[in-house]
């Protein structure tokens, strides 16, 4: 009996040696200690940030070019600083400064998303008193050129607007590379139309008036000579 008390009271002090060895949290267990953790996790920002930030930074550097921002040279100091941080291997201070950079990549892309929406805007308008001064020509005095034309560019124009409209809700999405894109593309529709419209003395004119806003479309820096 004796004996078998003894037992039992040896089995308790082996399980109760047990559960107190056990470490509080699951880093011990495996060496890894909290900073591991964070650090492995920031890896997987980092490697997502280096990508995005750079491909962003490389739009605004070309629109900045056509347009005169200046804020991208620091977009880019910044995003190369960090660049550094990750090749020392310090992840967890390259995660931040990363996220900083892509806050302030976004707002530099918002305020070229709303500059692009008004001048998009402008020409749209443009466009639409032009196509209504020949739907006016073409009642006066019909005939097959005016009404191929009419038909063209009322295409055009609703083309010009669709991805206005679409550009517009990306813009309210916060989703500025597509806005960009889609505000770049109703431009191109509206030009077009413009060139379509003009007279043929003035064709050139139009052309020089948007021309960097042609090259701008392409997603290419615009060179006078």
């Amino acid at each position: 009996m004796f004996q078998n008390k003894k037992s039992v009271s040896v089995i308790i002090l082996l399980l109760t040696v047990y559960i107190f060895s056990i470490p509080a949290n699951g880093y011990e267990r495996t060496g890894k200690t909290e900073r591991d953790i964070n650090k492995f996790r920031a890896q997987t920002t980092v490697n997502k940030l280096t990508k995005e930030n750079l491909k962003k930074i490389n739009l605004i550097e070309i629109i900045s070019k056509n347009f005169g921002y200046n804020s991208y040279h620091k977009l880019k100091k910044d995003y190369w600083r960090a660049r550094i941080l990750v090749s020392q291997k310090k992840i967890l201070e390259a995660k931040d400064l990363l996220e900083l950079n892509l806050v302030e990549i976004n707002e530099t892309m918002r305020i070229i998303s709303k500059d692009y929406e008004n001048a998009t805007q402008a020409m749209i308008d443009e466009c639409i008193d032009k196509i209504n001064e020949l739907k006016f020509t073409s009642e006066m005095n019909p005939n097959v050129e005016n009404n191929r034309k009419l038909a063209e560019n009322l295409k055009r124009i609703k083309l010009a607007n669709q991805q206005f409209d679409n550009a517009y809700s990306s813009y309210i999405n916060l989703d500025y590379v597509p806005c960009i894109t889609l505000y770049r593309n109703a431009k191109r529709h509206a030009i077009n139309i413009l060139q379509d419209l003009a007279e043929p003395q003035d064709r050139n004119r139009i052309t020089d008036k948007f021309k960097i806003h042609i090259v701008d479309n392409r997603n290419e820096v615009f060179n006078e000579s």
